[in-house]
C-alpha cells in the first residue's frame, strides 16, 4: 500500500513542481463582491485553490461519514461486553464443574459400558428383522 501511495503522489508532485515553475508571473484576482484584489504568482492561486478544495472535501467527508463511525463504535462496544459475558459465564460453568461431584446415581451415564457398533450380518449385507 506504501509503494501505491509512492506510485501515485510523486507524478502528482512533479506535475506541481512544472505547474509552479511554469506559471511564475504575478496575477491580480479580483474578489467582486468585496472590495478587494489579491495579486500573487498563478501556481499559488491554483494550487491554493486545489488544496483548499481538498481540505474542504475532507471536512465534509469527516462530518457524513460520522454516522457510521458511531456505529462502529456502538458495535464494538456490545462486543466488548458480550465477550466478558462470555468470560463470566465460562468461569461460573468452571466453578460449578470443580464444585458439584460427579454424578453416579440412577440417571447417570457414568460407568455404563458404550453400545458396541452393530456387526453386518454374515452375507455382508444389513440386517434386517422379519
Amino acid at each position: 500500500m506504501k509503494r501505491l501511495s509512492w506510485i501515485l503522489t510523486l507524478p502528482l508532485m512533479v506535475v506541481a513542481v512544472v505547474f509552479a515553475i511554469a506559471n511564475r508571473e504575478a496575477v491580480m484576482l479580483d474578489l467582486w463582491p468585496l472590495a478587494m484584489t489579491i495579486q500573487a504568482p498563478l501556481f499559488i492561486l491554483v494550487l491554493g485553490s486545489v488544496v483548499v478544495g481538498l481540505l474542504i472535501g475532507a471536512v465534509i467527508a469527516w462530518f457524513s461519514a460520522g454516522a457510521t463511525r458511531r456505529r462502529a463504535r456502538e458495535a464494538r462496544h456490545h462486543a466488548d461486553e458480550l465477550e466478558r459475558e462470555v468470560a463470566r459465564l465460562r468461569e461460573a460453568a468452571e466453578r460449578q464443574r470443580l464444585t458439584d461431584p460427579p454424578r453416579t446415581g440412577a440417571g447417570s451415564t457414568a460407568g455404563v459400558p458404550a453400545v458396541p457398533p452393530s456387526h453386518p450380518a454374515p452375507g455382508g449385507g444389513p440386517r434386517t428383522m422379519l
